[in-house]
């Protein structure tokens, strides 16, 4: 697992609205936010996003981007995000097994109706522009998820103070 201040490994999805998402794009954002989800086969992860979304403003008054990705293919995802209102948030599609191991995701590999399933499990990272991991949060199980607002809120006053990176030691 990566720990806050080292660099994130170069990141790179395609989006369901079209063109891609990458770390390596400048948005000017102070940090950017990527939500690693199951897929939309989790009823955990789709409330989850669901909330993120709806959080979208308070996030961007820090400066703070917002993504999410998972393994789906392209057609679920997008159907996803649409079913469920997922409007304001980048999301990608196609994660590959590299990407969660380079990432050092939690992974569940088994196999379901005779179609083998490898998703990466739910995490949460935050990324400074220059591509060091401020804050990790991950989970091995689809119910292990921040509290949003609890977050949210200790973001504001870590703003304050110019984000000082924690947990490196």
């Amino acid at each position: 697992m990566l720990k806050p201040g080292q660099q994130v490994p170069k990141l790179a999805f395609p989006l369901v609205t079209g063109g891609s998402w990458s770390l390596d794009q400048g948005t000017g954002a102070s940090l950017r936010l990527i939500s690693f989800y199951r897929g939309a086969f989790c009823g955990f992860c789709t409330r989850f996003m669901q909330q993120l979304n709806g959080l979208h403003g308070e996030f961007a008054e820090l400066g703070i981007d917002l993504a999410g990705v998972s393994v789906d293919p392209e057609e679920v995802a997008k159907a996803w995000a649409k079913d469920n209102g997922i409007d304001k948030i980048a999301i990608g599609y196609g994660l590959t097994r590299q990407q969660i191991e380079a990432c050092g995701l939690f992974a569940s590999h088994f196999t379901r109706d005779g179609k083998e399933l490898y998703f990466g499990e739910p995490a949460l990272w935050l990324v400074r522009p220059d591509g060091a991991l401020f804050l990790t949060i991950q989970s091995s199980v689809s119910c292990g998820r921040p509290d949003l607002e609890s977050l949210l809120t200790g973001l504001k006053l870590l703003a304050d103070q110019g984000f000082p990176t924690r947990g490196n030691a």
